[in-house]
């Protein structure tokens, strides 16, 4: 049924392709996504989550999307710039407990060749991890590297 589901996405049938998703999981739904991406990369797979974030904003949809972007769809012009805005509604949507794993895509962000992440914001982003989880070998080596 991917291969269905792969066409209607590709095709610009999100109805169809929302029906499908339905009786999916998120982790399914996230798994079958990648794998599309990773065979066809295709600005319209990022759209079709797009739509389902424009439907039900939430913070798994927006951590697909950032996944999507860095990954499978990295070499489309402008993508970290995209993942941006996911990152920060992640960390917008995200409940304390969850702030620093999301506040980590921040770092990330900053050492992709764009540089989307300033110097000064990444620093000051680790700072803020290491204060909620002192423990945070993200941050700890985010800071020894710069």
């Amino acid at each position: 049924m991917i291969d269905n589901f792969r066409d209607f996405i590709l095709e610009g049938k999100y109805y169809e392709a929302k029906q499908y998703a339905k009786n999916l999981s998120i982790d399914e739904l996230d798994g079958e996504l990648t794998e599309i991406a990773f065979n066809q990369p295709s600005i319209s797979i990022y759209t079709f989550v797009i739509s389902l974030i424009v439907e039900e904003e939430k913070i798994e949809l927006h951590e697909i999307a950032f996944d999507m972007l860095v990954n499978p769809l990295c070499h489309i012009e402008g993508a970290y710039h995209s993942s941006l805005y996911h990152a920060r509604r992640c960390i917008d949507l995200a409940d304390q407990s969850m702030i620093a794993e999301y506040l980590s895509h921040l770092l990330f962000l900053h050492d992709v060749p764009d540089k989307v992440v300033s110097k000064t914001e990444a620093i000051a982003t680790a700072n803020k991890i290491l204060e909620m989880d002192p423990n945070s070998e993200i941050a700890k080596e985010f800071i020894e590297r710069h």
